[in-house]
């Protein structure tokens, strides 16, 4: 069956033609854009009321300016349609620059080294919005942007590209501004090879298929988001391949309402409320950079009420209001919650493709074990999405803990860098889960404020979730008064270190063994109260000093989860079970 039939049911990211951005030209019809027509050579297009109508299968090559009209795509249903840009500019005062009415799947090839510029007005049409048009760019059926020229669109109206079905980008330089969504899609938003920078007035990318979980893949190229909402918001799986992600967002950095996988590549988000929140958070590689107001990994599933609301799942501030966080998407100032309506016209095919399996999940939680990412063909990736969505809710509108007692949640870290601060908040969580909390590998600093309820390591303890660590490195600094540690069930050893004094930022701390080798070692951004520490290196029955500033203590590890806490002077080893210590004034005698 042809790859890019709609109907088709094979789980591959990117065909052969979606990566083909330089299809050959011959025999293609050539479109002359002249101001307020244009001249056409060639067959299967014609010009009606100032716009071009592409009304037959084929190629065609468009250069020049259309001062106030459109390119549409008006086809059999299973029609493909090549379209070359190469110089183009398109204003368009009332509907879409370039719109897909009908067709089987649309190539849109930015030619080489050619400026491309569309620009759509601040209102549309009556004709427009019935037909649902919310796009610079709108198309009802599958759209591919490729090739190596550059794109600037503008959307004044409401988002800047925007899909019904699938949108998939494997090449070119885009730059969108959107009043609304940078990109808003119905189905997936596939990416690769292609340099992309976004400013929204709400998200920058958002799919919104709640049937089939719409979803975003990353394998290479460069994202720059800057958004007032959400920088990533999407109903289905995250997948974080490769490339280069940098995102600046006034709600959440990346929102799952399922699951959130980075495999490789580089997340930088420098600005947000939450930095990464989703069902399943699953670390296996990669660098992740995150500076947030609230946590920075948030692992939401179960209720709100029995986890404290607030950065959980009823999406709370730290002031008492809803404005940002939880699982209803970007806060609105009317007070709504965020969820949003189902796009016009999305059709009934949706994404068919298979998704693999996520992590395997055993009694206590996941495996450690992250699933072989799909093969690496000539046609991109053979595998599909991550699925196991049966029993993931989104939770857009809020549900009662009925509704989410049986969403599965955890967050798995089994490789990668991870660095978490937040400089502001006084009730924030680095790593903070509804469930488990699993650790077998790679590096992680979060640093807090050691002051108010800041908890660097927060899990559902509460309810039965356990927080392991089986390898990596960890340093997570912040308050002691809800600090919690590592589970007996670990098996790499740990020491949670609360101190009676706030350390100043900017104090380096450090661990060492007992012959004067330095096992750790970090200038902790923010003041702290306290750390939670471990590395392969520490062993159960081995002494270790720990300094912080102008403290030292030596510290014996008598179990596999020490506490140290030096509220009196005094210090409290041992195993601290479940949840490690809950409060830096216990005594030595373990009473509060």
């Amino acid at each position: 069956m042809d790859e890019d039939a709609e109907q088709n049911s094979d789980s591959a990211y990117f065909t052969t033609n979606d990566q083909n951005g330089s299809w050959d030209t011959t025999g293609a019809a050539v479109i002359t854009l002249t101001g307020d027509g244009a001249s056409i050579s060639g067959n299967g297009a014609y010009v009606y009321d100032g716009n071009v109508v592409i009304a037959e299968a084929g190629r065609y090559v468009f250069s020049g300016n259309l001062e106030d009209g459109s390119i549409i795509v008006d086809t059999h249903d299973s029609s493909k349609v090549w379209i070359l840009l190469d110089g183009v500019e398109i204003n368009c005062s009332d509907d879409a620059c370039i719109q897909v009415d009908q067709a089987d799947k649309v190539f849109l090839t930015l030619a080489e080294g050619s400026q491309n510029v569309l620009t759509s007005g601040s209102v549309y049409s009556d004709t427009a919005l019935s037909d649902g048009t919310d796009g610079a760019i709108f198309a009802h059926d599958d759209l591919t942007i490729n090739g190596g020229g550059s794109l600037t669109v503008t959307a004044q109206y409401s988002h800047g590209i925007s899909a019904n079905d699938d949108l998939v980008i494997t090449g070119g330089t885009i730059t969108i501004s959107a009043v609304d969504d940078a990109i808003h899609v119905n189905d997936s938003i596939r990416i690769k090879d292609a340099a992309i920078a976004a400013t929204a007035g709400d998200d920058g990318l958002l799919t919104t298929n709640e049937v089939e979980n719409g979803y975003l893949y990353i394998e290479s190229g460069t994202l720059d988001i800057t958004a007032s909402g959400d920088g990533i918001h999407t109903t289905g799986d995250i997948t974080v391949a490769g490339g280069e992600t940098n995102i600046s967002a006034g709600d959440d950095g990346i929102h799952s309402d399922a699951s959130v996988y980075v495999q490789s590549g580089t997340i930088l988000i420098s600005d947000c409320y939450e930095g990464i929140e989703a069902l399943i958070i699953d670390v296996s590689g990669g660098d992740v950079s995150i500076n947030c107001e609230d946590d920075g990994f948030n692992a939401n599933g179960g209720s709100g009420d029995m986890f404290g609301g607030g950065g959980q799942m009823g999406g709370g501030r730290n002031d008492g209001t809803s404005g940002h966080g939880g699982m209803q998407g970007s806060g609105t100032d009317d007070g709504m919650t965020g969820e949003r309506p189902t796009p016009p016209d999305m059709g009934e095919e949706g994404m068919t493709g298979e998704r693999p399996t996520p992590p395997g999940m055993g009694e206590e939680g996941t495996t450690g074990e992250r699933p072989t990412p799909p093969d690496m063909g000539e046609e991109g990736m053979s595998g599909g999405m991550p699925a196991g969505q049966e029993t993931e809710t989104a939770s857009g509108s809020g549900q009662s803990s009925a509704d989410t007692e049986d969403v599965e949640t955890y967050i798995s870290i089994s490789g990668g860098n991870i660095r978490i601060v937040n400089e502001i908040g006084q009730d924030a969580d680095g790593l903070d889960s509804n469930g488990d909390i699993k650790i077998s590998g790679g590096t992680i600093y979060i640093s807090l404020l050691g002051t108010g309820s800041n908890c660097a390591v927060d899990y559902a303890s509460e309810s039965g979730g356990v927080a392991e660590i089986t390898g990596g490195t960890i340093i997570a600094c912040g308050a002691s008064s809800m600090a919690e540690g590592f589970d007996s069930t670990s098996t790499q050893a740990s020491i949670l270190y609360n101190t009676s004094t706030v350390a100043e930022a900017g104090t380096t701390l450090t661990v060492t063994d007992a012959d004067g080798s330095v096992l750790l070692s970090w200038e902790v951004p923010c003041s702290f109260s306290s750390a939670l520490i471990s590395c392969p290196e520490m062993k159960v029955g081995g002494k270790y000093t720990v300094s912080a500033g102008g403290t030292s203590e030596e510290i014996t590890l008598e179990d596999v989860s020490t506490t140290y806490c030096d509220s009196q002077g005094g210090m409290h080893g041992g195993d601290m079970g479940q949840g490690g210590m809950h409060g830096g004034n216990m005594r030595p005698d373990g009473q509060r």
